[in-house]
């Protein structure tokens, strides 16, 4: 009898370990989704993988309206060919259908459309919520606002971008007083922000009126500019919804690139200065070298400590510097040429 209960306590935390894994998997990988399903069947199956692929190029896109486009729609009615990899999980929901679609599929559609394309590396956003009360105004806190912040984080997820909340501590407090909302200091909310590791910022000042609606400035906070939108509406849901497309949008805007076909795309020269030994050459080989899925990359020359390219795949100079990694140790010095791009290597600090 003890051995048969060792058995089944073994076999619950393998489907246990199993579901956490699906769910981990899912996180981590760019080119799949989580869906939950009714049953394990063939139909069910072939719904489930419409509505991940539908879902997964609104995320790589950035864009809700996507699914609009001819090629985008009839990639999802035939979505069940391009899944590489599926497995279910039973969770304490129900059960749940792991996906796993084709990466080099979805990067050739964007290529050959010609469309926006997001890659995987994106920055989070910092939302800070300041409330006009009846005696005070304040920072809404995901600990004490859970109703109110709660459906901005899946609205964030379902577009791809990581939501983060400051922590109002004493050290929020001095960077970032609640009333540099209603004054508009947008450089003490870049520097507030900075804090946790973004340059990005959704703030908005919520005022609720006698009438139930609610009275809504949004601001998206971004390195160099930013973007407004007032507007009065009662429903919570519909209010984060103009909140986070203005926020996901105004990003998307500056850091997608629109992938080319190879054949037909336009050389593209780099020069990376400052290559001074061995080290400093892989370290900037190794940074080039993770482009190469979205890229086609040789090296042109090697003259003294500079390093030349070619490249061939996105349509500008300034679009290959929007794909280099933050912190990669490459600082632009010039990308206002749409066919050069010089950059200066200065190590990772």
């Amino acid at each position: 009898m003890r051995r048969f209960y060792t058995y089944a306590i073994t076999i619950f935390f393998a489907f246990v370990l199993i579901g956490e894994s699906n769910i981990l998997r899912a996180e981590e990988n760019f080119f799949a989704e989580l869906v939950p399903v009714e049953s394990r069947g063939g139909a069910e199956l072939a719904q489930a993988a419409k509505l991940g692929f539908s879902q997964l190029l609104v995320r790589v896109s950035g864009n809700e309206s996507i699914l609009e486009q001819t090629a985008f729609q009839e990639a999802v009615d035939n979505a069940q060919e391009h899944v590489v990899l599926y497995s279910y999980s039973e969770e304490s929901d129900g059960t749940y259908l792991f996906l796993e679609y084709d990466d080099a599929f979805v990067r050739g559609l964007f290529r050959d459309e010609s469309v926006p394309y997001w890659e995987q590396r994106r920055p989070p956003v910092v939302v800070w919520l300041a409330l006009d009360e009846p005696y005070s105004r304040r920072f809404a806190a995901r600990s004490d606002d859970v109703t109110l912040l709660s459906p901005s984080i899946n609205r964030f997820e379902a577009r791809g971008v990581e939501a983060r909340f400051p922590l109002l501590d004493l050290t929020d407090a001095a960077a970032v007083p609640v009333n540099a909302v209603w004054t508009r200091d947008f450089d003490q909310i870049r520097r507030g922000s900075r804090r946790y590791g973004s340059e990005h910022s959704l703030v908005g000042r919520w005022i609720d009126l006698s009438d139930g609606t609610k009275l809504v400035d949004w601001y998206y906070i971004g390195p160099d500019f930013e973007q407004h939108h007032q507007m009065r509406q009662a429903d919570v849901e519909a209010i984060w919804d103009v909140g986070v497309d203005l926020a996901v949008d105004a990003m998307r805007d500056s850091l997608a690139v629109t992938l080319q076909r190879f054949e037909a795309a336009k050389a593209i020269s780099i020069t990376v200065t400052g290559v001074q030994s061995i080290a400093d050459y892989r370290a900037v080989s190794s940074v080039f070298e993770a482009l190469s899925q979205l890229v086609e990359l040789r090296i042109d020359a090697i003259r003294g400590d500079i390093l030349m390219y070619r490249v061939a795949g996105v349509s500008s100079a300034q679009e290959v510097a929007r794909l280099l990694p933050r912190r990669s140790g490459l600082r632009i010095q010039s990308a206002s040429d749409p066919a050069q791009l010089d950059l200066i290597w200065e190590s990772i600090q």
